[in-house]
């Protein structure tokens, strides 16, 4: 689980980012923490990269799906 030390610097939201579900390989469009759906381990990664393919297995668990947990904010410039 993801954990914050500030909640000053976070706000809840119900965007819909949230309930889009990754698979290996697909492009993520958020900065921002991942959660896999099976067996709760979380990833760090940029806008614009992929969900690792060879990240990890499961055997009994299902198969290896992600969700936006976290996303950074960005700014206008």
């Amino acid at each position: 689980m993801a954990k914050y030390k500030y909640a000053h610097h976070m706000c809840q939201s119900d965007v819909g980012a949230f309930d889009q579900t990754y698979k290996p390989g697909q492009i993520v469009f958020n900065s921002g923490i991942y959660r896999c759906k099976a067996c709760g381990n979380e990833i760090a990664l940029g806008k614009g990269q992929a969900i690792p393919t060879h990240h990890h297995e499961h055997i009994v668990l299902g198969p290896v799906t992600w969700n936006l947990l976290v996303f950074a904010q960005e700014h206008p410039k």
